[in-house]
């Protein structure tokens, strides 16, 4: 269509007569300058959360009693949130089996409806989430800081994760 056109114009054009040169009109046409400079801000710095300031007083029997510390624990998907402080148990041969997460709710979503508890005096949620892992979530308040998960890892159920969340008691654990 656009030959056909420009073909049309320069027949037209380059016909005799008196009018040839007024059928094609110089045209101007003017592009804005492209911007330089970005206005936009880098984002901010994520700010991590101090360590959860309570720990469970009820541990699945499988946690062993020589911890190792916490930066040779394997992270996962629920674990390398940054900004989040995470405190982890785990079996004597290292596999995690417990983790507090402060600062982050469960980053994937629940496989059911969760079963509605109390932890801390606040609702939270209890349920299943991928990967046989069962999990506990609540928030204190507005901050980022003030959301909690508890992950409990397989072998686990609900009866496990309920009766961590329930009871959870002031104090910290060193990693």
């Amino acid at each position: 269509m656009k030959r056909v056109i420009v073909a049309a114009l320069l027949l037209a054009a380059c016909s005799g007569g008196d009018n040839a040169g007024t059928l094609l009109s110089p045209t101007t046409v003017a592009f804005p300058d492209a911007p330089t400079t970005s206005t936009t801000e880098p984002p901010p710095t994520v700010v991590a959360c101090d360590p959860a300031p309570f720990v469970p007083a009820e541990l699945p029997d499988r946690i062993s009693t020589e911890l190792p510390a916490t930066r040779d624990i394997p992270y996962n998907l629920y674990t390398i949130i940054s900004g989040t402080s995470t405190s982890v148990w785990s079996q004597e041969d290292g596999a995690p089996v417990l983790a507090i997460i402060r600062g982050s709710l469960p980053p994937v979503r629940w496989l059911e409806t969760p079963d509605v508890i109390t932890v801390r005096d606040v609702d939270a949620a209890l349920g299943p989430l991928p990967d046989g892992v069962w999990g506990v979530a609540w928030f204190e308040g507005p901050d980022r800081c003030d959301e909690y998960s508890i992950i409990l890892y397989p072998p686990a159920g609900a009866d496990d994760a309920r009766a961590v969340a329930e009871s959870l008691v002031a104090g910290s654990r060193s990693p």
